[in-house]
């Protein structure tokens, strides 16, 4: 049976996160006034990191694997200072596909993530803790997300306009994301979701086998 390519890939990228512990992740979920849009997750590695990793893997010469991803999905590698990361972008076509691959994920409870009376409601609570979370290996983690709207309430830790940036301290628990924002005319998508998280760039450690 041939499965849904999104639930492939959320599918790759849970596992995948389980099976290692990297330091540092950034993700930004962008929502369009139409509820398409991109998720995009990045994973930092330090040198050291990168050498196991490639060693574990026996992969010099293309880290981020940028070259076995699925249709739709992209991959990069991008050097900060002395730190590489694996950056991948997945777009999604409504917020019903985006909830597709947040379901996917270890310690993320989807509180509300809904259209209503006007309003884009966003409530999630993300685990960093338990030892079966994705956080859980986490030592850095920026979360962002672009509001279809302008923001009305939210528990950010930084707001620039639309985008709201929360920077959850590690292993500190059960941690809230929650915004809500205007819904513009055009976005009438149904009780869906919004907010995390691809952890694309995970992909590194499933290398597929034949």
């Amino acid at each position: 049976m041939k499965h849904h390519p999104l639930k492939k890939i959320a599918w790759i990228l849970a596992a995948a996160f389980l099976l290692v512990g990297c330091h540092k992740l950034e993700v930004t979920t962008t929502i369009e006034p139409n509820g398409s849009g991109e998720l995009q997750s990045g994973v930092g590695f330090s040198a050291e990191e990168k050498a196991n990793v490639e060693k574990q893997n026996n992969n010099s010469q293309d880290f981020c694997n940028t070259s076995q991803t699925p249709e739709n999905v992209t991959v990069t590698e991008e050097q900060r200072g002395d730190e590489t990361w694996c950056i991948t972008t997945i777009p999604f076509k409504n917020l019903d596909e985006l909830r597709a691959l947040h379901e996917q994920q270890k310690g993320i409870t989807i509180n509300r993530l809904e259209i209503s009376d006007g309003k884009f409601y966003y409530d999630v609570d993300i685990d960093t803790l338990s030892e079966d979370s994705s956080f859980s290996a986490l030592t850095e983690i920026t979360w962002t997300v672009v509001l279809p709207g302008a923001p009305i309430s939210h528990n950010a830790d930084e707001v620039d306009g639309n985008i709201l940036i929360w920077k959850p301290t590690p292993k500190s628990g059960v941690v809230n994301l929650r915004a809500e924002s205007e819904a513009p005319s055009g976005f009438n998508i149904p009780l869906c979701s919004s907010a995390f998280l691809g952890f694309g760039a995970l992909v590194i450690y499933l290398r597929k086998k034949d």
